[in-house]
């Protein structure tokens, strides 16, 4: 069975620009999880998004590619209630960052890959690749 692994949109920024300081990071995990089912929150698929969107051309493509190889989950009245509670109990999350976290929780997901270090603590599933 494919390991099931939510991504936050950090570790998909930094997989589509060389200049992100975790770029490396970011595409060597990517690489070696070819047997993953790779999931995104649909607010983290947003957050990819933007940059790529600003710019245009092949830029967007690659994103478009990326995030369409990877399960987009909409966000839910059950996902945004979760993420408001996990919100209300970790101040330092952001909005998105719970709704990915939520999302994790739901499809019970074996990992959840972010290179926010606020993230440390909150689930045990976290890993900073």
């Amino acid at each position: 069975m494919a390991q099931l692994i939510v991504l936050d949109a950090s570790v998909g920024i930094a997989a589509l620009s060389g200049r992100d300081a975790h770029h490396r990071s970011a595409a060597k995990a990517l690489a070696a999880a070819t047997d993953a089912d790779l999931v995104l929150a649909a607010t983290s698929r947003a957050e990819i998004m933007v940059g790529p969107c600003a710019v245009g051309g092949e830029p967007l493509a690659a994103a478009r590619d990326f995030v369409d190889g990877c399960e987009t989950v909409p966000v839910t009245a059950a996902i945004a209630d979760d993420a408001a509670a996990l919100r209300a109990r970790h101040r330092a999350l952001s909005l998105p960052d719970a709704i990915a976290l939520a999302v994790a929780t739901l499809i019970d997901a074996d990992a959840i890959w972010t290179f926010d270090r606020r993230w440390s603590g909150v689930d045990s599933r976290v890993v900073h690749p």
